[in-house]
């Protein structure tokens, strides 16, 4: 069955928000609970992991878990805070929440088991661990868990975490917000509405596995937004909106990063849409710039490639060593990359991330995989096992998904391009079918191409086609 992943245009604001507002905080309790985490600011990822469950513990709970005959089992332990701050209309709120709990996996023959708590008390950790035991125990098991013990993981990967979203007065963060919210509204007389939203999350993690690893790290992901809205003189009204994230502290967010920046960007995407002429209609050859259309790639092409949505039957099964992309064409899924946001040293299965080309010079080389699809369809983890949090059990997903740098000069590109379209952001809005690859999506910043020139502004377009195709 097809399976639509819709994406709006305020999608990253409604993604951001969602699960934030479960609780709220004073000051004081506020910052108790997140100096609880035991962080400082420092280098992040492995290096900067603090302990959340001793190791004797885990031990104890993946051999319970994996005592009645399972083959595999993990024990996920998750702490997280997650901060956000957002300015509408000059109206500022902020969040807190804090998260924390284990999720307790065990897999038989292919099928995986899952429970979680959110408590960290040894007993009641062992209790759910015989509960999921107890779900995948083999007819004749042993009563007798094996003794595990547990080897440290470690990795040369860092993701620096300055400041910590605790080392920044919560008055100082509006401060901040009120001074860009005026930047906005300074921007242009035909301003109507800004919005400006930050999340801060710090994320500890320990994975402990039945093959006797254990891997910790900590990771710090910060994301500004910003949107604006403007009105000419007619009444036209047209939207635009610019964002930067990184696993980083807010230290990251300066020169081309700074949050003026965006705010500045965004302001001056939207006053350009009110010049912008009519798109045109019909097939055209359309040319990419880098950055934000990579999305159309992570969801055209990308999920398609996702080990799990591979098995289920979408466009690139049992395409490995066939084309899938034109000559020139490499498709690669690297989560090393420093501070990127889907870095890691490890994913969350405890496998170390890794640079995964998936399409080399138009052939495909590989899938997405986690450990259980990987070996549905024989082939090894690549690092890629993601979960939304404790709750839930990992799946194969994208890291930073991107097309590799080709031998063309981009200016020759547009040079041979008669007439078409140059898309420098493609984030309108959309759908993308991940298992048959078809897409619709926005432009959210497109422009003519004439006689081999990127020439007006144009508004309202919209590109649609199938990934493997395109």
């Amino acid at each position: 069955m097809s399976q639509k992943h819709p994406i709006t245009r305020r999608s990253f604001l409604g993604k951001s928000a969602a699960g934030l507002t479960s609780a709220a905080f004073s000051s004081a309790l506020l910052e108790t609970l997140l100096s609880s985490t035991g962080c400082k600011s420092g280098p992040g990822g492995t290096a900067g992991a603090s302990v959340i469950l001793d190791d004797d513990v885990l031990a104890k709970a993946v051999s319970l878990l994996v005592g009645k005959g399972a083959d595999f089992g993990d024990v996920f332990v998750e702490r997280a805070a997650f901060d956000s701050i957002m300015s509408d209309d000059r109206k500022i709120n902020t969040t807190t929440t804090i998260e924390k709990g284990v999720g307790f996996r065990a897999v038989k023959e292919g099928r995986t088991f899952y429970a979680y708590t959110d408590s960290f008390e040894p007993e009641r950790l062992y209790e759910t661990a015989r509960y999921v035991a107890d779900a995948a125990a083999a007819p004749a098991a042993s009563s007798a868990p094996p003794v595990i013990t547990l080897a440290p993981l470690a990795s040369g990967l860092a993701f620096p975490i300055t400041p910590l979203p605790s080392e920044t007065a919560v008055n100082a963060k509006i401060d901040v917000f009120k001074a860009l919210t005026d930047r906005a509204w300074s921007a242009d007389p035909r301003v109507v509405q800004a919005i400006q939203f930050m999340r801060e999350i710090l994320r500890q993690v320990e994975i402990a596995t039945s093959d006797g690893r254990i891997a910790r790290q900590t990771l710090g992901l910060t994301e500004f937004m910003a949107q604006c809205f403007v009105k000419s003189a007619d009444g036209q009204l047209q939207v635009a909106w610019d964002q930067r994230g990184a696993y980083a502290g807010r230290d990251f967010f300066t020169g081309e990063n700074a949050f003026e920046q965006v705010v500045d960007a965004a302001a001056a995407k939207a006053l350009k849409l009110l010049e912008a002429v009519d798109s045109p209609r019909g097939v055209f050859p359309v040319v990419l710039g880098p950055g934000a259309n990579g999305v159309l790639f992570h969801e055209s092409c990308g999920h398609g490639m996702e080990a799990d949505l591979v098995f289920k039957g979408s466009n690139y099964k049992g395409q490995i060593g066939k084309r899938t992309a034109a000559e020139g064409v490499t498709l690669i899924d690297d989560g090393t990359v420093p501070s990127f946001p889907g870095s890691y040293a490890f994913d969350d299965e405890g496998t170390p991330s890794e640079k995964t080309v998936l399409v080399e010079d138009g052939i495909q080389r590989n899938y997405m995989c986690d450990k259980i699809w990987g070996a549905k369809l024989g082939l090894a983890s690549t690092g890629s096992g993601r979960r939304q949090s404790f709750r839930y059990p990992p799946i194969p997903r994208m890291r930073n998904t991107y097309i590799d740098k080709g031998t063309v000069p981009a200016a020759d590109i547009v040079a041979e391009t008669k007439r078409g379209v140059y898309i420098a952001d493609v984030s309108g809005g959309g759908q993308v079918d991940v298992i048959t690859g078809n897409f619709m999506m926005g432009v959210g910043e497109g422009y003519l191409i004439e006689d081999g020139k990127i020439t007006r502004p144009i508004k309202g377009a919209t590109i649609s086609g199938m990934g493997v195709e395109a």
